[in-house]
């Protein structure tokens, strides 16, 4: 059902994930107080606090990113059929964690190259956050398919 607690986990994650498509995940600080930002879509060099230069792209990043919110909300709207929501939740969870290290990879590949150094961003936690809730959503649609499996063995 829908008002179930993985559907506020499903929701959770979504939106989680949703929010690495809006701005800066993360900024760099390269020298010369040159500064850097790291979206969804690569990595620019800022002036006058507008992206002008691309460094590095990063198609794998953006596909995924843009993929993984849509995936959690379809897993919301599949409570009829358990099975395929608890593949498209573990998918989406372990995707988010290959985003997570692949945002790493960028930042300290890139931070390296230009010999710049991280500057923190909460937006950094978000897709380990939504992981979480992602397996914990993986959880609770596992505990509500084997309930169901134990009502049909009664009857």
């Amino acid at each position: 059902m829908i008002q179930r607690i993985q559907t506020l986990y499903l929701a959770l994650a979504a939106a989680l994930s949703g929010f690495l498509l809006k701005g800066p995940i993360v900024r760099l600080l390269g020298i010369e107080n040159q500064i850097y930002e790291l979206n969804y879509k690569g990595i620019y060099a800022l002036e006058n606090g507008l992206a002008s230069n691309v460094i590095e792209k990063s198609l794998p990043l953006t596909i995924i990113l843009i993929a993984v919110p849509v995936l959690f909300l379809l897993a919301i709207f599949l409570f009829r059929r358990r099975k395929l929501q608890l593949r498209v939740t573990v998918f989406a969870s372990l995707l988010l964690a290959g985003a997570f290290l692949l945002l790493l990879f960028y930042i300290f590949y890139t931070g390296s190259k230009l010999e710049a150094e991280l500057i923190f961003n909460i937006k950094l936690v978000f897709p380990f956050a939504g992981a979480i809730f992602g397996y914990l959503a993986f959880r609770n649609i596992l505990k509500d398919e084997l309930l169901i499996k134990s009502y049909d063995r009664i009857r």
